[in-house]
């Protein structure tokens, strides 16, 4: 089974940390401790007030292999 989920990233930080390897998506606007947590093959998913809060991606291989695949696009708002 293969869950997709696709997230506006407007009001979270992506933080990359080289020297583990690991990667941290954040909200910016939440703080306190998350409602509950999915984990993953490589990852946690946690979730506050019905949002999705973080996504800490603590396997070099799985942020790796997100880092290839995962686009952020700005575009310019007239």
């Amino acid at each position: 089974m293969e869950l997709r989920i696709r997230i506006p990233l407007e009001g979270y930080e992506v933080k990359s940390y080289e020297d583990t390897g690991t990667m941290l998506i954040f909200r910016k606007d939440l703080s306190g401790e998350p409602d509950y947590a999915i984990e993953g093959d490589g990852f946690v998913i946690e979730f506050k007030n019905g949002e999705i809060y973080t996504i800490d991606v603590y396997d070099p291989e799985t942020a790796k292999r997100l880092k290839k695949e995962f686009t952020l696009a700005i575009t310019k708002r007239a």
